[in-house]
């Protein structure tokens, strides 16, 4: 742990992290609430949900790219404060809607705003963080997140028990609040900007980087591809978990598990993402990959799985999802310049968005035809396929030992042409 010592006695990135915190809780503290308040409010059936979920994922993929253009054109302190308020008071919105397509235009909006932030914490991780501890810092930030996603929905619906949607909307919108007080007036090294090209190069800048730089390529690929692998079953665990005569509170506990090992995955992946990134990703790939082969094929013989094995498998497809990740985003802050880290990070999250979205549906289609472990079978092959494809590419044409063009070259990032 120590890399992560070192990174908090450093003021900015200590700050960035206790600033993460509410933030992250923020995206995942009213998600029960929205939900209890369509279905046993409003009686809202699969299709509201089903447009939840789109508005939750979709400004990721059309509004994320154009946004990270004025992100990488604007001091990255400003874009974190105001895009904090800028939740807040959207999150304060969902108090006043009184039906369900105020409440996803309200979600859709904050994802929207939710776009601008991702991408400059990403720029502040990598302006502000040693190029040594990038991993740390990549590790603690996933973390963080990967906690708000347990105990925030959890909170929520235990908020829920004692007070109505609207009053957690309200708390909600005061976390967004205190992660704008806390980043306000937080000293961020000034990033070269280029003032002189069009919005048609600048909003095409991202895309170009992955073009031009075969790890940032081979990395954005792989983690578009495992999250497609991935998503191809994630929904169906609660039907898994039944067709192994595990009944709902076992269900809980194996999200309970998958959630505890990414946050175990996240901080393990951190010291490992900064001097091998790409094994890591392929390790995990296949430990990921074997695990949930296992999971299919316990399921498709018709045999039960014990609800400790289960969920120690749950822990570990978790944590290797986080050593997917960690490793991605330290690759993209090590090899990306500072004047276009926000929309490189942007077209890589609406790459993998994009991907995500339909892999729910085709693993439906599988599951509804052939089984649920079908599902869970295709998910653990293309992991396996993806791990195999990427260390046949990574020998066969090994990257040249150059000395690394470090993201802080002043030089290259002013004068290099898009």
């Amino acid at each position: 742990m120590n890399g992560y010592g070192r990174l908090l006695t450093l003021a900015v990135p200590r700050r960035l992290a206790l600033a993460s915190i509410p933030a992250d809780f923020a995206d995942w503290l009213d998600y029960a609430a929205i939900v209890a308040l369509l279905v046993f409010t409003w009686d809202e059936g699969p299709l509201a949900l089903a447009f939840f979920a789109l508005s939750l994922t979709a400004p990721y993929v059309v509004i994320g790219p154009f946004l990270a253009v004025l992100v990488d054109r604007t001091p990255l302190a400003r874009v974190l404060v105001l895009a904090n308020l800028g939740r807040a008071l959207t999150t304060l919105a969902l108090v006043f809607a009184d039906q369900t397509v105020a409440v996803l235009i309200i979600v859709f909006l904050r994802g929207a705003i939710d776009s601008a932030f991702t991408p400059a914490r990403q720029g502040a991780i990598q302006a502000s963080t040693p190029p040594e501890l990038l991993g740390s810092a990549n590790g603690l930030h996933q973390a963080i997140s990967q906690t708000s996603k347990i105990a925030g929905p959890a909170l929520g619906g235990v908020l829920l028990a004692f007070l109505p949607a609207q009053t957690v909307f309200g708390i909600n919108a005061g976390l967004s609040l205190l992660a704008a007080v806390t980043l306000w007036g937080i000293a961020l090294p000034p990033r070269p900007i280029r003032e002189n090209a069009n919005i048609r190069t600048e909003l095409t800048a991202g895309a170009a980087e992955f073009s031009r730089n075969r790890l940032l390529l081979t990395a954005l690929i792989f983690s578009a591809v495992a999250y497609f692998g991935i998503f191809l079953y994630d929904a169906l665990i609660a039907l898994i978990t039944s067709e192994f005569g595990l009944g709902a509170t076992a269900f809980g506990f194996a999200i309970a598990a998958s959630g505890g090992g990414g946050l175990v995955g996240a901080l393990a992946a951190g010291r490992f993402a900064t001097l091998h990134p790409m094994a890591s990703m392929i390790a995990s790939a296949v430990i990921a990959g074997i695990i949930t082969v296992l999971v299919a094929v316990t399921s498709l013989a018709g045999a039960a799985m014990p609800a400790p094995i289960f969920f120690l498998a749950m822990a570990l497809m978790g944590g290797s999802t986080a050593f997917m990740l960690v490793p991605y985003r330290t690759i993209v802050q090590q090899e990306t310049p500072p004047d276009r880290i926000g929309r490189v990070f942007a077209a890589g999250e609406a790459v993998t968005m994009a991907m995500m979205l339909s892999a729910p549906f085709i693993g439906s289609f599988i599951a509804s035809h052939y089984g649920t472990g079908a599902a869970f079978l295709s998910g653990g092959a293309v992991l396996l396929a993806l791990a195999l494809v990427t260390l046949l590419l990574q020998w066969r044409k090994p990257r040249p030992h150059l000395p690394k063009a470090n993201a802080r070259d002043t030089t290259r990032q002013i004068h290099r042409e898009d």
